[in-house]
Parts: C-alpha cells; sequence; structure tokens
C-alpha cells in the first residue's frame, strides 16, 4: 500500500475508533450521533454486500436519519444503559477477561488486563481511572488503536517510517494477539442481545475495522518495518 493511501485508510480509521470508543465509554451522546451523520452519510449510497464495516455504517445511519437526536439519544441511552451498566447483570460486558478466561466465573481483573496495562504502560499511555476501571475496558482499548493510528499519521507527516513501522507493528500485535482473541463474541452477545439498529450497527461497524485494519496491517507493518 502506498504512503498517501495508508495515510487515507489510517485517518479513516482513527475517525472511527475514536467514535467508537467514546460510544462505548460515555454512550450515544447527540453529538457524537450528529457528527456521525453528517460525516457519513453519503455511504447511505453504498451497496454493503458482506463488508462489515460499510454495514455497520449503513446499519447506524439509517437508525439515526430523520430522526430527532434529542429524543434518539434519551432511547439509546436507555438501551446502552440496559445493555452494558445494569440494574442487575447487564447482558453485555465489554471486558475481555469475560470472554477469554477458562475459569467458571471470570475475574473483571486477570493476566490479560495486567497485560493490556503493559501495553499501554509501555507507551506513556496510564489510564485516568486506572484503580476504578480494568485496563482492558473496550473503551479504553479503542481509545489505545486510536492514540497509535494518530502518532501512526503524525510519523508519516513528519515522513519517520522507522517510527511508522514500529507503531503500524504495535497495531498488527495488540489487535491479533489480543483484540481478536475475544472481539467476535462481544460481536456476537452484542446482535444476539439488543433489537436497536444503532447498537447492531455498532457491533458490525466494530468487527468490521478490526479485521479490515489487521488485513492492513498485516500487509504494511512488513512492508515499512522492511523500509529502513
Amino acid at each position: 500500500m502506498e504512503i498517501e493511501e495508508l495515510k487515507q485508510v489510517l485517518t479513516t480509521q482513527q475517525e472511527l475508533y475514536r467514535f467508537l470508543s467514546n460510544i462505548i465509554t460515555l454512550g450515544p451522546k447527540k453529538e457524537l450521533l450528529d457528527h456521525f451523520r453528517v460525516v457519513y452519510s453519503e455511504l447511505l449510497k453504498e451497496e454493503a454486500d458482506d463488508d462489515n464495516l460499510v454495514k455497520g455504517i449503513i446499519t447506524i445511519q439509517k437508525a439515526l436519519i430523520e430522526k430527532n437526536l434529542a429524543s434518539c439519544e434519551a432511547v439509546l441511552n436507555r438501551e446502552y444503559t440496559r445493555l452494558f451498566i445494569g440494574p442487575g447483570k447487564p447482558p453485555v460486558s465489554p471486558y475481555p477477561s469475560i470472554y477469554i478466561s477458562d475459569e467458571p466465573k471470570p475475574k473483571l481483573m486477570d493476566e490479560s488486563t495486567i497485560e493490556v496495562r503493559k501495553q499501554y504502560l509501555d507507551n506513556n499511555i496510564v489510564m485516568a481511572n486506572m484503580n476504578s476501571v480494568p485496563d482492558d475496558f473496550l473503551g479504553a482499548e479503542l481509545e489505545y488503536i486510536y492514540y497509535l493510528t494518530v502518532k501512526s499519521l503524525e510519523s508519516i507527516e513528519k515522513s519517520e517510517s522507522e517510527e511508522l513501522g514500529a507503531l503500524l507493528q504495535k497495531q498488527k500485535s495488540f489487535i491479533k494477539n489480543h483484540l481478536m482473541t475475544w472481539i467476535a463474541k462481544f460481536v456476537q452477545n452484542l446482535l444476539d442481545s439488543t433489537t436497536e439498529d444503532f447498537f447492531r450497527g455498532f457491533a458490525l461497524l466494530l468487527i468490521g475495522l478490526v479485521e479490515s485494519h489487521l488485513l492492513i496491517l498485516q500487509e504494511s507493518a512488513e512492508v515499512y518495518s522492511s523500509a529502513h
């Protein structure tokens, strides 16, 4: 992939990672919905085929189109609370340890959580609420990939090919060795637990983005790591 094409792809990806991270962390706030509806309006004309990323964007757009976003926000935040917060045990956990643990009663803080924290610290990232929310909270993991993608774009702007190669390798390693081990189960759980098109679109966009990003990284990380 040529550098300009990679730049365009990373720019789109970092925007989508930030959107997904904000939604799972903050809930479907009106300003997030409004921004998404404006930025991706043209994709309503596209044919999704089997592309989950495009299908996810279209599904979200159809859930928002011609809607009063204030009313939409209220409805979607009720569903967000039901899905991820409770009361009681929520049907969808945004923590990977629930999906990858072999324990009968998985713990939120386990070895995988500590490994994720190490990766954050290696990049001088410390979660603001580190002691109250596990480091492998989905919103934090998506924000971490967003951060690495932003730094990759900065490396392209500065023509720092060695730094770019290292950043792409970090993204590839994190997605392949961690995120991909559980994200499909999370997505299926979410699809099974909601009838709201917005959250169904969220699930499709998430899996489509992660899978397409990994494919690009498997090609580009090698190219730019061996370019020096």
